[in-house]
C-alpha cells in the first residue's frame, strides 16, 4: 500500500490518499477542503477515487468532499452514523458547516466492520471521545486515527459530543492493540504507536485511569 499525504483546508487537516502499487483506484481519507485542488492532484497521478472514508464528521474533514463530486459523481462516503448529523447543517464555534448527512450517498460504518477500498481492506475501530463517531481505520500496519490520537497529544473533548472518559478509553484501547502500527493522524506529524506508547502523556494518563 502505498500513501501520500496532503494538508488541506483552513486548519491543514491530513488528507490520505492510498492505494496499491499498479493499481489507478485509490481510497481517500478525510478530504477537508480544497477538493477541487485535491481532484487536479488525483488526476494528474492518474488516480481514480473509488470511496472516501471519514475518522469524523467535523467540517474540517469532509468540506473537500463537493470537489471530489465534481469530478466523481456521488463518490461513496463512509461516516459512522453518530457523525452523520440529523441536520443539513451543523454548528461548530457558532457557525453553521454543512453535515456529512448533507452530501448524501453515504454509507455508515461501525466497529468490526471489514471494507476493501482500491484493493486495501481496512477494519473500522470505534474510537469515540473528540466525537460520539470518531474511528480508526487499520489497514496493514497503519493506523488512521483521526483527532483521536496526535503525535504526542490527543484530539480535544471540549466541542459539542466530546467526551474525555470516552476518549481515555479509546487511547487505552489503541495502545493496547498487539504490536506496532504507523500512526497517521488527522493533524500534524505522523508517529508510531510504539513511540505513543513510550511518550505520550496524554496515553500514559489513560492507562492509568
Amino acid at each position: 500500500m502505498e500513501i501520500n499525504v496532503l494538508p488541506l483546508g483552513q486548519l491543514g487537516t491530513n488528507c490520505y490518499i492510498f492505494h496499491q502499487k499498479g493499481n489507478s483506484k485509490c481510497g481517500v481519507v478525510d478530504p477537508g477542503g480544497q477538493g477541487e485542488q485535491l481532484a487536479q492532484w488525483l488526476k494528474n497521478r492518474s488516480l481514480e477515487p473509488e470511496a472516501i472514508l471519514l475518522t469524523h464528521g467535523h467540517f474540517d474533514h469532509v468540506l473537500g468532499i463537493p470537489g471530489l463530486w465534481a469530478a466523481w459523481p456521488e463518490l461513496p462516503i463512509y461516516c459512522h452514523p453518530a457523525d452523520l448529523g440529523e441536520a443539513d447543517t451543523v454548528s461548530l464555534f457558532g457557525q453553521p458547516f454543512p453535515s456529512v448527512r448533507s452530501f448524501g450517498n453515504t454509507i455508515p460504518y461501525r466497529e468490526g466492520d471489514r471494507i476493501t477500498v482500491a484493493g486495501v481492506e481496512l477494519e473500522v475501530l470505534e474510537t469515540p471521545g473528540h466525537t460520539p463517531g470518531s474511528v480508526t481505520l487499520r489497514a496493514e500496519d497503519v493506523l488512521f486515527t483521526g483527532d483521536t490520537l496526535f503525535a504526542g497529544s490527543m484530539g480535544r473533548t471540549d466541542f459539542e459530543g466530546g467526551d474525555e472518559r470516552a476518549m481515555m478509553a479509546s487511547l487505552r484501547r489503541l495502545a493496547e492493540l498487539e504490536g506496532d502500527y504507523q500512526v497517521l493522524p488527522g493533524h500534524e506529524g505522523q508517529s508510531t504507536l510504539e513511540q505513543e506508547r513510550n511518550t505520550n502523556y496524554c496515553i500514559h494518563m489513560a492507562m492509568r485511569g
